[in-house]
């Protein structure tokens, strides 16, 4: 009688064991499966970002060989009119335009500075006689946005595989304060789509500032009487520090601090 109950105990604890390895072995198998399909989507996604950097860069070069030779015959000519040059101005327009559609389209701030320079370009035609100095400053103006929608191309790439967590608060100049904390958006933000993203804005554009060219004119209805002001916190200072330069011209780091100030000025 004790041998048989020996023998069942035995083999109960063996078929207990086999069940518990059976279901350790699964969880196993399990959580590998899902480590393999995430280091798979990782790679996919790095694979994906080095594809489309290298189309980016592709095409920055081809951009820039195009506005090099222009800037060359710009620089080289002597005579009083550059007129002549419009034609070549306007197909680089319209390159540009065409290799950056989806970001002019998706990005209103940098629209916007496309269409502006257009119309200066347009303006200064009608008028019959460019100068030097009308042309070479539509060719900086074309430089600047050059650059800056190739940025927001290889940001957006890097977006992809990407996410900053940053905080923003809105002081709205009678001791309240709205804090929009650990805040995940995609690598490549600007200061701009970041408080479009947690509050309803009225943008205003200064063609002549920059870099950027936005000023806030009122954030969540507020605008009477006082100008919209952005800071950022300095670790290093442990205090806030005035924005340099437009709100659309600011890219967001990792844990970066921000904050609008809606200030009088007496």
């Amino acid at each position: 009688m004790v041998e048989k109950r020996t023998l069942m105990f035995l083999t109960l604890a063996t078929l207990v064991w086999a069940i518990s390895m059976s279901s350790l072995a699964g969880y196993f198998y399990l959580q590998n499966t899902a480590h393999l399909e995430q280091i798979a989507e990782n790679q996919q996604s790095l694979n994906k970002a080095s594809s489309t950097y290298d189309e980016s860069t592709t095409k920055y070069n081809a951009l820039h060989s195009e506005y090099s030779m222009l800037h060359y015959s710009y620089s080289s000519h002597k005579g009083e009119t550059f007129t002549f040059l419009m034609d070549s101005f306007s197909r680089l327009m319209n390159n540009l335009k065409g290799n950056y559609s989806s970001i002019l389209m998706n990005q209103e701030d940098l629209n916007e500075t496309c269409y502006r320079l257009e119309k200066a370009c347009e303006e200064i035609y009608r008028e019959g006689n460019v100068t030097k100095e009308d042309f070479g400053r539509r060719l900086n103006d074309y430089y600047d946005l050059f650059n800056l929608l190739a940025i927001r191309e290889l940001n957006i790439a890097v977006s992809e595989t990407v996410t900053l967590s940053v905080s923003i608060c809105i002081n709205y100049g009678n001791d309240t304060e709205e804090w929009h904390n650990k805040t995940s958006v995609p690598a490549g933000f600007s200061l701009f789509q970041l408080t479009q993203s947690v509050a309803t804005i009225d943008p205003d554009y200064y063609p002549e500032m920059k870099p950027g060219h936005i000023l806030l004119k009122s954030i969540n209805g507020i605008e009477e009487g006082c100008f919209w002001m952005w800071y950022y916190w300095d670790p290093g200072k442990q205090d806030w520090v005035w924005g340099p330069v437009g709100c659309d011209a600011w890219m967001l780091k990792d844990g970066g601090v921000y904050k609008w100030n809606f200030e009088c000025w007496r």
